[in-house]
């Protein structure tokens, strides 16, 4: 598995300025969307100057950004130095998040299946090809990327903003632990046959399959992590 050598900071890289948008908001961006994607292992010390040096910006920007990714409960302070860091969820809070993904989003796959155009389903594709790839080759890195952006392609269909936002609120919070799901033994088969699953009902325009597979997709992953929480993987 491409994991063995995983390095974090790897996939950032100089901020891309855009027009119109604050460094701050984009350094914001760009951790919330690596958290998220599961670029962080739970428990990794996110320092402020690390990121500004790999980021190439000034601290202050990041410094704001990452006050509001804590307030988000993407990180948190820990330890009597107040390191900041990737969370570590318990069991009991990882129940806790499963529950409500698995009707928050199944609630937003049935709502965006009737949305669901041609040109949607090619990027939707996309992103389970390379998924298949990706688990094929054990990279982790790519699985997880792909991951994300199949399931958001899916959900922003919906065009429910509030409903968004907070799905987006709780992959930040379970986004790093996916990289330890990963390692379970059939976890990227169970997850494909998932995601198979879920594509196969866009196709056919079945709302409640796609619930089904998303719900078995999120229960599936709750299931590897519960069980590598329990076998002191991740200490709090």
């Amino acid at each position: 598995m491409k994991d063995i050598q995983h390095d974090s900071w790897a996939r950032l890289g100089p901020l891309e300025l855009q027009e119109g948008a604050t460094a701050q908001s984009l350094v914001y961006a760009t951790l919330r969307h690596a958290l998220i994607s599961g670029y962080f292992r739970p428990g990794e010390e996110i320092s402020l100057r690390k990121v500004a040096s790999v980021l190439e910006t000034s601290v202050t920007p990041v410094r704001e950004a990452l006050r509001r990714l804590e307030g988000d409960g993407g990180l948190e302070t820990f330890g009597g130095n107040r390191v900041l860091r990737v969370p570590i969820l318990t069991d009991a809070e990882l129940i806790d998040i499963r529950d409500i993904r698995v009707n928050l989003e199944g609630f937003a796959a049935t709502q965006a299946i009737k949305r669901i155009g041609p040109a949607q389903m090619r990027v939707i594709n996309n992103a389970f090809n390379l998924m298949h790839t990706a688990a094929k080759i054990g990279d982790v890195d790519m699985y997880l990327e792909n991951n994300w952006r199949f399931h958001s392609l899916i959900y922003r269909a919906a065009d429910r903003p509030i409903l968004m936002s907070q799905i987006k609120g709780l992959w930040l919070r379970v986004g790093p632990l996916m990289r330890i799901a990963v390692a379970a033994p059939m976890h990227f088969d169970q997850s494909m046959a998932s995601h198979c699953a879920a594509l196969q009902a866009l196709r056919n325009g079945d709302p409640d399959a796609l619930r089904q597979a998303i719900i078995h997709d999120i229960s599936e992953a709750a299931s590897d992590l519960g069980k590598a929480l329990r076998n002191g993987v991740l200490q709090k």
